[in-house]
């Protein structure tokens, strides 16, 4: 391997393996076991970009899509992509400290994605990444500092974290205590998966997601398979499952990734119990960080209850072609103009 190469995921999977090993920043999100996975949900081909130089290199895997396949993009003059980190984070990571590869890196991707018909690319950056905004800054990339994320310091003592909770989250956790609820690591038996696949999908529903968010069932299983991640519950006294949740690992951070519970079981808090219960465990377990993220409002609202503190979270963009990109957006705006002033990257798959 040396200067800028690009690859399909799937055609190089040990390869970038072995790569991902060496790095010093890589995070569950950059493994390849939660690429494929994600792959189930994107609707793109995973590529690589990779720049080394000197036995030194950094890397970035990007979802290439292809904007004519939008139901309503189907007559375009010419075949035009976009780009984005999979979901949820993203951010080049290197095999060193220093920033010097990155920065190549960029400059690499931004002729690549000229000569290739990709006009637009959107980054969600992984907050603990910390160099990333300024490089993508000054790389041509508009970064916007999106807002503070909820996360929990494990340093503290179990007391100091059940502190540092909204007194109704308290009285929350204590009611489900009260009301015999229990929190358990989950074996990965196909059983577990279909049942959390069910209530996270029932939730889904009463809320009225996007579709994006109801995922398909090889999605689930190929998650909780990941060697970085755990499935989680809460059960009642019954056994039944109330709630439950998937976690990825990192080395030194636990991330919460998915959460849902039985909206018939709301009274008993599950969902309250379920986050004080997986944040000791990750205490336990010899974590210094468990990440709760961010989200609209509500969901904001709920994780803040159990965290003063926060990390600030930037997402970054470019457009390769402006003509061609205002060209898409317009079109898009002219089918949708009830739409027409929303806040997304990039806006023409807002309704995707």
């Amino acid at each position: 391997m040396s200067g800028f190469q690009v690859w399909d995921l799937k055609d190089n999977i040990q390869e970038y393996d072995s790569c991902v090993d060496k790095c010093v920043d890589a995070t569950p999100f950059h493994q390849s076991e939660y690429l494929l996975a994600e792959a189930q949900a994107e609707d793109g081909v995973t590529k690589i970009f990779v720049y080394e130089e000197e036995g030194s290199f950094a890397l970035i895997p990007e979802v290439v899509r292809k904007i004519n396949q939008l139901p309503y993009m189907g007559e375009l003059e010419e075949e035009l992509y976009d780009m984005t980190a999979p979901h949820e984070y993203g951010g080049i990571i290197s095999d060193r400290n220093g920033d010097l590869l990155k920065h190549k890196l960029l400059e690499h991707m931004s002729e690549y994605c000229s000569k290739n018909h990709i006009i637009f690319q959107f980054i969600r950056i992984n907050p603990y990444l910390r160099s990333l905004p300024s490089i993508y800054r000054d790389n041509g990339y508009e970064v916007i500092h999106s807002n503070a994320q909820v996360y929990v310091d494990l340093h503290q003592s179990e007391e100091q974290i059940f502190g540092d909770y909204r007194s109704n989250v308290r009285r929350n956790i204590k009611r489900a205590q009260k009301a015999g609820l229990r929190f358990e690591v989950a074996d990965k038996n196909p059983s577990n998966i279909d049942c959390f696949q069910r209530l996270y999908q029932q939730a889904m529903e009463r809320l009225e997601a996007k579709k994006f968010l109801y995922f398909n069932a090889k999605y689930f299983h190929e998650m909780v398979a990941y060697d970085c991640s755990r499935l989680v519950f809460v059960k009642d006294t019954d056994d039944r499952i109330v709630a439950g949740s998937i976690l990825l690992l990192g080395s030194d951070t636990v991330y919460y990734h998915l959460g849902c519970f039985d909206w018939e079981y709301s009274l008993k808090r599950p969902m309250n119990y379920l986050m004080h219960s997986m944040i000791l465990w990750s205490r336990q377990e010899g974590y210094k960080v468990f990440h709760l993220a961010g989200g609209h409002r509500s969901l904001m609202q709920f994780k803040e209850g159990y965290s003063s503190t926060r990390i600030d979270y930037y997402i970054a963009s470019k457009i390769y072609d402006e003509k061609r990109y205002q060209a898409v957006c317009q079109k898009w705006k002219a089918l949708f103009p009830e739409y027409a002033e929303e806040k997304f990257f990039p806006l023409y798959r807002y309704n995707e």
